[in-house]
C-alpha cells in the first residue's frame, strides 16, 4: 500500500472523512487554533472528534518522525496518511495481527497497543453512527 501514490478517492467515504479531519486537526493545531469544533463539524460528532484527538495525540507521541499530512484540499495521500488508513482499517475490523504487521517496525509495543485500542474504539463509534 505504501509503494505507490494513492488518491483520497481510493479510500472509503468514512476513511476519506477521517483523513480530511486528521488534516484539519493538524493544521488547526499548527496555527494555534482549537481543532475540536472544526473536526467535530467535519465528522458530525463531538465524540468522534474527541476520539480522533486522542489518536492524533498518541500517534504524535509515538511516531518516529513528525507525522506528515497533505493539505485538506489535496487529493494525494501522504505516506503517513496511507499508513493511517491501513491502521484504521485493521483496527476497525478487529484485525490485531494485520495492525501489528503494519506498525511493529516503527512503534513500540505499548504505543501499538494504545493506538490500536483507540482506533478500534473509533471504528465501533463510526459503525454505531452509520
Amino acid at each position: 500500500m505504501l509503494d505507490r501514490p494513492a488518491e483520497l478517492g481510493s479510500a472509503t467515504l468514512v476513511e476519506a472523512k477521517l483523513v480530511v479531519a486528521l488534516r484539519i486537526a493538524v493544521f488547526a493545531h499548527k496555527s494555534g487554533a482549537n481543532p475540536a469544533p472544526y473536526v467535530a463539524e467535519r465528522l458530525g460528532s463531538a465524540a468522534l472528534s474527541n476520539q480522533l484527538s486522542l489518536i492524533v495525540e498518541a500517534m504524535g507521541q509515538a511516531w518516529p518522525e513528525p507525522f506528515c499530512v497533505s493539505r485538506p484540499c489535496c487529493a494525494r495521500l501522504s505516506p503517513d496518511e496511507l499508513m493511517f488508513i491501513g491502521m484504521v482499517r485493521s483496527a476497525a475490523r478487529g484485525n490485531r495481527a494485520a495492525f501489528e504487521r503494519q506498525t511493529r517496525e516503527m512503534l513500540a509495543e505499548d504505543a501499538r497497543t494504545l493506538i490500536y485500542n483507540l482506533m478500534w474504539q473509533m471504528g465501533r463509534m463510526v459503525a454505531a453512527e452509520a
